[in-house]
């Protein structure tokens, strides 16, 4: 009968034993599911946090992009402007050079117009003289000579045996002066 009580015994060592055991099992499993858990949140803040990092570094990214961008267009412009300006410059030049001829010919114009008073003038007195009105050649000349109509007269450039509006005006104004000399 020992030995049945020490079979009968040895089950009841053996559910001591597992019985003694089984909390041990169990609390190793609750720590590796705890530990597991863990590890299984780290893992997702862990994504979380490289999710938000991976966020960050593509709006910086899409920033500095953005911010080349507007380099490139800067440049561009700094180009156009140059352009504009060098066609501005060219295009002053050119209404200067435009000016300065039509300031030219508005001198040549002026120039033409008074030879053309004179000569105007100068006729004038060749026909009073032909006309015997002395007086109005009198009047004629001194009107050339406070105009400074004489000076405009062309001294030749003419052909040979024309006598040049210059000279036709100076043997004018002699004869005129000689028939005031004569003249009582």
């Amino acid at each position: 009968m020992e030995r049945k009580d020490e079979t009968a015994s040895a089950p009841e060592k053996k559910c001591a034993a597992s019985g003694g055991k089984k909390p041990v099992i169990v609390y190793i499993l609750v720590l590796f599911l705890v530990a597991f858990s863990l590890m299984a949140l780290s893992l997702l803040v862990h994504q979380r946090s490289n999710a938000e990092a991976m966020g960050r570094l593509q709006s910086s990214v899409s920033a500095m992009q953005e911010v080349q961008e507007l380099q490139n267009r800067v440049i561009q412009l700094q180009e156009e402007l140059a352009e504009a300006q060098k066609s501005l410059a060219s295009a002053q030049e050119e209404a200067a050079a435009q000016a300065e001829l039509a300031a030219e010919a508005q001198e040549a114009s002026d120039l033409l117009s008074h030879r053309v008073d004179a000569l105007y003038d100068l006729y004038a007195l060749q026909q009073q003289y032909l006309l015997r009105d002395f007086e109005g050649c009198r009047e004629t000349i001194q009107a050339m000579e406070d105009g400074g109509m004489v000076e405009f007269l062309s001294d030749g450039g003419g052909a040979a045996d024309v006598t040049s509006p210059a000279l036709r005006y100076q043997e004018l104004k002699e004869a005129v002066s000689a028939l005031e000399d004569r003249a009582p």
